[in-house]
Parts: C-alpha cells; structure tokens; sequence
C-alpha cells in the first residue's frame, strides 16, 4: 500500500486512499503482496508460527478458565520512553499476534520480505479493529511514516496491510495485528526498542515477526482470603516441589530439546525459583476488596508443546495454604487499553504513565464493570502490576 497523498484533506485523504477497500488505482495493485504461492516451504521460523498457532486453542482455553540509538525526544507527539520501559503486555501465548488470521493471508505475509514487523494497536475491540481496519491502517501509516521520516529524509513508503479474519465477515473471533514492511532496519530496531508508541490519535506496540519467548503470564487465582503475595509463592513453591508434581515438570522438560538430566533438573529448578505473583486489588461495587493474583513464571525452552501442556497441568492443581484458603479457578481479564490479560481496563497501568498521549481511564465511552468502578473508588495503584 503506498503512502497517502499530504495535499488532500483529511476526510477526502481517507475517501480517496488507495487504503480503501475497493480502490482499483495502479499503485494499489502494484504495491499490493503477491499471492500465496502453493509450493512455498515455511522456512523454520514461519514453521515456528505455526506450530504455536495451533496450540493457540489450548492456551486460551487455560487462560478463560539490539537498534540504533534514537531518541524520540525530537518527536514531541509521542509519549516519551520510560527508564526501565513501559509496562508490560501480557499475552495468551507466544503467537497471539496472529490469532485468527485468515491462513491465505498468513501466507502471503510470510513471503512479504524483511524488513517487517507488526503492530497491535491499543483502545480498540478485535471487533472494532475488523471494521475500522481502513482508518486504522491511515493512522498506523502516518505515524510510522513520521517516524521512519525522523530516522531517514528520504525513506520509502511505508506499507501497512490490515488483518483479514479466519472465516471471513461472518467470523467469530478476529485477529489484531497489523504488519507493516518497506521501512530500513534502522527505523524496524527503532520501533522494535521501544516498542510502546502513544499518540493522541492512536497508540500502539510494535512486535517482531516471530515467535516471542513463551510468556510468563500462567494463570489467574482467586479464593484466598490473604492479600500477602508471600503467603500465595510459598504455597505454589510447596505443591510444584511435591515429589509427584516435581516429577511431571521434570517430564515435561525431558521431551524437548534438553539433552540429559542434569540440565532438566536444573531447568526444573530455575522455573519453580522464577515463578512470582502479582496481586490485583480490584474493589466489587460496595467497596469490596476480592483479591486475584496473576501467577507468573519464566519458561526455560521456546518449545511450543512442552510449554503449553505444562501450563495446562500446572493450572489444574490445587493450591492449598494453611489459614487462608485455596486456589480457585477464575478467568483472566482482558484490558480494553492495551490487550493485555492480567488486569481490567480501570487497572491500566498505561494512563498513569508519565506524559501518556494515549486513552485515559474513564476516556471510553463503553460501560465499567463494577471491577473498573471499583478501581475508581481508590485501589492502590501502586500495587497493580
């Protein structure tokens, strides 16, 4: 897709871009990706995609139960980076950038060539990024452009292509990923350090064109009476090292690449010592505090399997504390902000970051859940992470 026209007006820049569906100018069809081919053979990270995608039911149906130095202080509409970088999005699974993307599209986007990247956008609903996807893609094309134009006087048109959902209109579940291609390495590593972008007129987070390291987010607890984190670890640090328990992990492990047992012993170890909890202190209407905890650890394969049945045995023990309850089964939450699956939309640590450009709390005109009123009645921020 090739950049937008800057003579026209807004509203006759969208009626008339060649991003418009249904536009039949030259430079569409000769900037547009080719199709599919039938014999092309996924190379191994494309085949990497893949055999997370097809693990991706399993983990939703767990969960519902180095770049060139640039500083973005010479781009003042952006929200500035932070020390230590933004908060952190977390995500179903490894691929989730990809979920229900028509697989002739997925295709097509495999033989686009590097560099490329995709982009997820903030504040909008997989629904609402379907049929806005022309805007979208105008807004994702000039803010990308401003910053590929930053790094490059001369940069080439940035192309933006917009997801196609598996089933077509008539489906389900959409997808959320945009890709975005014809931008120099140096401006891919730009967006790819900071990941986060925020503007007033759309934020959004850049992601590479693979397959992430599997995420730390396991599953979401709830029936404790206790709001000590401490109490939580201790109680999953003792039903992970039961000797059956410990044996399962230590199986799980063994069927990857791990070559002998004394590196699956230690990848064993170093899992059940990353494992940490985050408490999510949402008030119910009342004023109610019912604590969630967000369980959380670090994988020591990328092996698409073996992390996914480990998280789906490990999300079916019981977590047993000696005072203050056990664990329960609970849903997780799907921020509206940012995609993100350990919090709800009033518990958003994005609008509390300094200088955010982005939308802010209570900005949206979609009804609060008494979990986002409660938020607003005066939880501490400061302990949601």
């Amino acid at each position: 897709m090739s950049k937008a026209s800057n003579d026209k007006t807004p509203n006759d820049g969208l009626a008339n871009s060649i991003h418009t569906p249904g536009n039949s100018t030259i430079d569409q069809t000769m900037s547009a990706p080719q199709s599919p081919t039938t014999n092309h053979a996924p190379t191994s990270e494309e085949q990497a995609i893949l055999v997370h995608l097809a693990l991706a039911d399993m983990n939703r149906s767990v969960l519902s139960q180095n770049g060139t130095n640039h500083s973005t202080t010479l781009l003042p509409q952006f929200t500035p980076p932070l020390n230590g970088g933004f908060p952190k999005v977390h995500m179903s699974h490894s691929t989730q950038i990809f979920d229900h993307l028509d697989n002739r599209v997925l295709l097509t986007w495999f033989q686009v060539e590097q560099p490329k990247f995709m982009d997820r956008v903030f504040d909008h609903s997989r629904r609402d990024i379907a049929e806005r996807a022309t805007i979208i893609v105008e807004h994702v094309h000039a803010n990308i452009t401003t910053i590929a134009e930053s790094t490059h006087h001369d940069a080439l048109p940035v192309h933006v292509f917009p997801p196609q959902p598996q089933g077509g209109k008539g489906a389900k579940n959409f997808p959320i990923g945009f890709l975005v291609h014809r931008v120099s390495n140096e401006t891919k590593n730009l967006l790819l350090n900071q990941c986060i972008w925020s503007m007033t007129d759309l934020t959004f987070e850049a992601l590479p064109f693979n397959c992430t390291h599997p995420p730390e987010l396991l599953f979401g607890s709830t029936g404790f009476t206790t709001l000590d984190i401490v109490t939580i670890l201790q109680a999953i640090s003792e039903t992970w090292t039961q000797d059956n328990n410990r044996y399962c992990i230590e199986e799980f492990f063994s069927k990857c690449s791990l070559p002998d047992d004394e590196l699956i012993y230690k990848a064993t170890q170093d899992f059940i010592t990353s494992c940490h909890v985050k408490l999510l202190d949402f008030k119910i209407t009342g004023g109610l505090l019912v604590p969630h905890f967000n369980i959380l650890t670090t994988s020591p394969t990328n092996d698409a399997k073996t992390w996914t049945d480990l998280r789906s045995y490990l999300s079916t023990l019981n977590y047993p504390t000696s005072l203050d309850g056990y664990r329960t089964v609970t849903a997780l939450f799907t921020c509206q902000i940012c995609h993100s699956l350990t919090h709800p939309q009033g518990l958003c640590l994005f609008p509390l970051v300094p200088h955010w450009n982005g939308l802010k709390v209570g900005n949206r005109n979609n009804n609060n859940t008494p979990h986002q009123i409660g938020r607003a009645r005066g939880s501490r921020p400061g302990q949601n992470i």
